[in-house]
C-alpha cells in the first residue's frame, strides 16, 4: 500500500518543499523554514541576502533549494507562502515536543530557541498584517484572487476585518486597492504605536 502524500497546501511549490522536508528531521526542517521567514520577510526588509544563499556553504541543500525555488514565486505571494510553511512546520515540532519526541538536551535546547524565534515573529502580527494588506493592494488585480486570501488571512483572527474585506471583492479594482492602501496603512500606524508603547 503506498503512503499518501501530504499535501496541505494550495500552492504546489509549498507542498514539494514539505514532502523535501519531511524526509529530514523535523527539527532540521523548522530552523531552515524560519531562515526563509528571514530571507522573505512580509515586512520587506530582509536581514539575508536570499540569491547568496543558493550557493552558501552553511546552508544545507534543502534550504538552498527552497530559496532558489521561492525565488521563481510571485514577489507578492512568496513572503505569506514562506510564513505559512514556517509556522506549519514549527506546529509540527512542538507537537512532537508536547508528546516527549526530543529527549537529547541540544535538541531540547534547539527547540525552545525555535520557539523563542516563533514566539518573536508573532508579536509583529499587525506589521505582518498591514504588509500582507499593501502587497494585496499592489497586486495586478488588487486583491481579487490569491492576494485576497492572503489579505483575509492576514487579520490574525480579527473577526472585525473579515467582512469588510469579503465586501471588497464587489468593488472596482481601483476602488478596492485604494481601501486595501488605507487598511494597510492604518494597520502600519497600530503596529508602530504598539512598538513604542512596548
Amino acid at each position: 500500500m503506498t503512503a499518501k502524500r501530504v499535501a496541505p497546501f494550495s500552492s504546489p511549490w509549498l507542498n514539494q518543499l514539505l514532502a523535501e522536508a519531511f524526509k529530514r528531521p523535523a527539527l532540521d526542517g523548522a530552523e531552515d523554514a524560519l531562515l526563509l521567514t528571514r530571507m522573505f520577510p512580509c515586512d520587506r526588509r530582509s536581514t539575508i541576502d536570499a540569491g547568496a544563499v543558493v550557493t552558501a556553504p552553511w546552508a544545507s541543500a534543502w534550504l538552498r533549494r527552497a530559496v532558489a525555488a521561492a525565488l521563481k514565486q510571485p514577489r507578492h505571494r512568496v513572503a505569506q507562502d514562506v510564513a505559512t510553511f514556517a509556522d506549519y512546520m514549527v506546529e509540527v515540532v512542538l507537537l512532537m515536543d508536547r508528546h516527549g519526541q526530543f529527549q537529547h538536551h541540544d535538541d531540547m535546547l534547539r527547540v525552545d530557541a525555535m520557539r523563542d524565534r516563533a514566539n518573536e515573529r508573532r508579536t509583529l502580527s499587525p506589521l505582518v498584517a498591514a504588509e500582507r494588506l499593501l502587497a494585496a493592494a499592489d497586486s495586478p488585480d488588487a486583491g481579487r484572487s490569491d492576494a485576497m486570501a492572503e489579505a483575509l488571512g492576514a487579520t490574525g483572527g480579527d473577526g472585525g476585518m473579515v467582512p469588510a474585506l469579503l465586501g471588497l471583492a464587489a468593488l472596482p479594482v481601483n476602488k478596492r486597492r485604494t481601501r486595501l492602501q488605507g487598511m494597510g496603512m492604518a494597520l502600519l500606524t497600530t503596529a508602530a504605536q504598539g512598538r513604542l508603547n512596548g
